[in-house]
């Protein structure tokens, strides 16, 4: 399997279309294993770090499809394909890791088409993750499933009959798996009832953040969260599934039903918001990362309600990791752009500059005729 960079840096399995995309953005389902026989990786000795990646990595290769998995070593990552693997949610942030002392991953496998995403010796020996654009859990379930159980042909992996798959957290023993959506809620806190989802996500025993943390100090940037289970030891894979399921799909429905109230009642708010987010997208220089978000936030809202055209939803969520730093990074180290003279000895202008060129050229074909 060829460790190929430019590999992991042009695999954008979030422009495709998904079910309920308009509230549910993406969702992923990751299944944590642990080889028999090795400590978790926090308590790694000598050089099992080391013998665990390659075990892990020759099992891959043995693989009915081995062709269509690339096996990466973490030390040959440069610092912007690192940066892009944590903006698609590949891998932790670096300063997350830090702050929860975990361990940083020595090795990643990826599948040809970057949906399936395989961290080796992060908090346990292997994920098995798989990403797709909208509410599809069933679907990326059935993969990881199957590359579990090609593994399982080469690798014993540490259980008990007692509490099923052993992990390095309590909390994914069992089946092993999480599962996690990143939504949009724009409707739910702009008419203030986001305290009555936080409520429902805690007693359905899940968590919530917000989806972009490095820039949402005081409030989720563009209104967009990622929710995730806290267990996986409540029924079987299927039962998890389809409980998380139920709750993304209740709260779309809440999300529509609130949006088109508030639309109803506050169209005058609803247009301005959609007017001053085209207006700074089209006539803006320079476009921080937040900026960005709480634009293409505001311009998906007025798509939702019909008050634009020329741009769809899909061209939306992908513009959420191509406006990313290191995403535009490696844009400018692909291709020629003639900066301003002020801006090109600046890198943080550049990449501000080269964020509101992207949107500009994204958003050409907006109308704005419904409003």
């Amino acid at each position: 399997m060829e460790q190929t960079i430019n590999e992991v840096n042009g695999l954008p399995w979030y422009s495709y279309d998904g079910q309920n995309r308009d509230v549910i953005i993406s969702s992923r389902v990751r299944l944590a294993r642990n080889l028999a026989n090795f400590p978790f990786p926090a308590q790694f000795r000598g050089d099992d770090r080391e013998r665990v990646q390659a075990i892990v990595f020759d099992a891959f290769s043995q693989m009915e499809n081995a062709a269509g998995f690339h096996a990466i070593e973490s030390a040959s990552l440069s610092e912007n394909s690192r940066q892009i693997l944590e903006e698609r949610g590949v891998i932790k942030p670096s300063v997350e890791k830090k702050a929860c002392r975990l361990p940083s991953e020595s090795g990643i496998v990826m599948s040809a088409d970057g949906k399936i995403c395989c961290p080796v010796n992060c908090s346990d020996h292997l994920h098995i993750a798989r990403f797709s654009s909208g509410l599809d859990f069933r679907s990326s379930f059935e993969e990881c499933r199957k590359i579990d159980a090609q593994l399982q042909k080469k690798l014993q992996f540490a259980a008990s009959y007692d509490f099923g798959y052993l992990t390095a957290a309590m909390r994914n023993a069992g089946s092993g798996m999480k599962l996690s959506a990143r939504i949009h809620l724009p409707g739910t806190v702009r008419f203030g009832k986001l305290s009555v989802i936080l409520d429902y996500l805690k007693q359905k025993n899940c968590s919530v953040m917000p989806a972009f943390p490095a820039i949402s100090q005081g409030s989720a940037a563009g209104n967009f969260f990622l929710i995730s289970t806290n267990s996986a030891q409540n029924g079987s894979e299927i039962d998890q599934i389809a409980e998380m399921e139920s709750i993304c799909k209740y709260i779309a429905e809440c999300e529509c039903k609130i949006l088109k109230d508030f639309a109803d009642n506050k169209s005058t708010l609803i247009r301005n918001s959609v007017i001053r987010a085209y207006s700074i997208a089209k006539f803006s220089m320079l476009v921080s990362l937040r900026e960005a978000v709480d634009i293409i936030s505001d311009i998906k809202l007025g798509l939702q309600l019909h008050l634009l055209s020329g741009i769809d939803i899909n061209a939306l969520c992908s513009l959420l990791y191509r406006i990313q730093d290191g995403h535009l990074s490696y844009l400018m180290t692909t291709g020629s752009f003639d900066f301003e003279k002020d801006v090109l000895c600046d890198g943080r202008m550049k990449i501000d500059r080269l964020r509101a060129i992207t949107i500009q050229e994204s958003f050409e074909k907006i109308s704005l005729g419904n409003l």
